[in-house]
């Protein structure tokens, strides 16, 4: 039986980092280590933790991110295959077992990704999440550089994974995860089942209260994979350019800030004039601004991207 490490970098959320502790301790699949990067916590993860300590690797860290964590935990792992998970998002039983099994019978692949269970705050599930384009498998890394379909903390990668497609980027805060999986899709074919084998927490949004940062990274992120892969028309990158500034409409009509989602929705179908989805909900807002913003606010799909 492969050994699996489960990264899951943590800060300042003990008690729900506990749970996911415990989620992975709950796992049908036994060879596991679990590597808990604490990222300069300083509420009581430390204390809440150790009874744990005789079943998990808990190591503690200078605050310097997510991604800082994240690179730690991969580096220190000494499992064939790599779990990253969030310290407030869970996995069902059978997570790592049905992850494992994909792999081992998809030689293949280098990583697969599952569906998922949004949850609140209190664990209640809010939706299931599975993306159309999700189901894709093999290479789909174009079809990833149109929009990020892959939920954080679902992906299991063979470790390996990581010498060639390299660490996370700590340089990037929201979209860290798209720019990682679009290195590990360039370089190698996803798996992908459609269970719902992660519990994803949905607990505020931190790119609401930073949209323009979140627009800024994601035209980074999208600037590195033209560069990498520079055969790329220019009408396909302008494509991915306008889902960008749609994304960025949709979070600013979910705060109520309409000029701005104009002038988002404008610089997506200047981009990219045939844009059927932008140009519909532009002329949705035109007519009802207000009632395509409390549309989007009851749906949760705007973290995936329409």
């Amino acid at each position: 039986m492969k050994k699996v490490s489960v990264v899951i970098p943590a800060y300042n959320k003990a008690e729900l980092t506990i749970k996911t502790v415990e989620s992975v301790l709950n796992q049908t699949y036994k060879n596991i280590e679990i590597i808990v990067v604490d990222d300069g916590s300083t509420d009581d993860t430390k204390s809440r933790l150790d009874p744990y300590a005789d079943r998990i690797k808990y190591v503690f860290k200078k605050n310097g991110g997510a991604c800082s964590a994240r690179n730690l935990g991969i580096k220190l792992a000494s499992g064939e295959y790599v779990g990253l998970l969030d310290c407030d998002d869970l996995y069902t039983t059978k997570k790592i077992e049905l992850c494992v099994d994909y792999l081992e019978k998809h030689s293949d692949c280098g990583f697969v990704h599952t569906a998922a269970y949004f949850i609140d705050e209190n664990d209640t599930i809010l939706r299931f999440f599975s993306h159309y384009q999700s189901r894709h498998t093999g290479w789909i890394a174009k079809r990833l550089l149109q929009r990020n379909f892959i939920c954080n903390s679902t992906i299991v990668a063979r470790k390996l994974c990581f010498e060639k497609a390299g660490y996370f980027d700590e340089t990037i805060f929201t979209p860290a995860d798209w720019d990682m999986w679009l290195r590990l899709a360039e370089n190698y074919k996803a798996g992908y089942i459609n269970l719902p084998l992660t519990k994803y927490r949905i607990s505020g949004s931190y790119i609401l209260d930073h949209i323009e940062q979140y627009k800024t990274e994601e035209l980074m992120v999208l600037e590195k994979a033209f560069k990498r892969s520079q055969a790329l028309s220019l009408t396909f990158k302008n494509r991915a350019i306008s889902n960008v500034h749609r994304r960025c409409a949709i979070s600013y009509l979910l705060i109520s800030k309409f000029e701005q989602a104009r002038n988002e929705f404008i610089q997506s179908i200047h981009k990219n004039k045939f844009n059927l989805t932008s140009i519909i909900l532009y002329i949705y807002f035109t007519i009802a601004k207000r009632h395509l913003s409390f549309v989007i606010k009851n749906k949760v799909f705007y973290n995936f991207g329409i």
